[in-house]
């Protein structure tokens, strides 16, 4: 594949906006590395890109997660939790289904 090709690929999957595909939550689990690192709020899945280096670090330990109760417990601050919360916004990809 040509470096163009692999270039095109991943432009579609950082910028394209996947929204609510409904996601089996043994397929949300497997997303549990850095690699292929998946948040979820509640049942809102979120995908953290591989050059966010500050939201793989954050949620480090809680790949394949829900993060809600991390994320109330960890940020105080309404600003910084709405800032998160608006940088998260452009991740989502899918809602999660039993």
């Amino acid at each position: 594949m040509s470096k163009l090709m692999c270039k095109c690929v991943e432009d579609i999957f950082e910028k394209y906006d996947y929204n609510n595909i409904p996601i089996k939550y043994n397929i949300f689990l497997m997303h549990n590395s850095e690699e292929n690192a998946w948040i979820s709020i509640d049942k809102q899945v979120y995908s953290i890109p591989k050059n966010d280096h500050y939201l793989l670090e954050l949620f480090k330990n809680h790949y394949a997660k829900n993060v809600k109760t991390f994320l109330i417990n960890l940020i105080k601050n309404p600003k910084d939790k709405i800032l998160l919360l608006d940088k998260l916004k452009n991740r989502k990809i899918g809602v999660l289904i039993d």
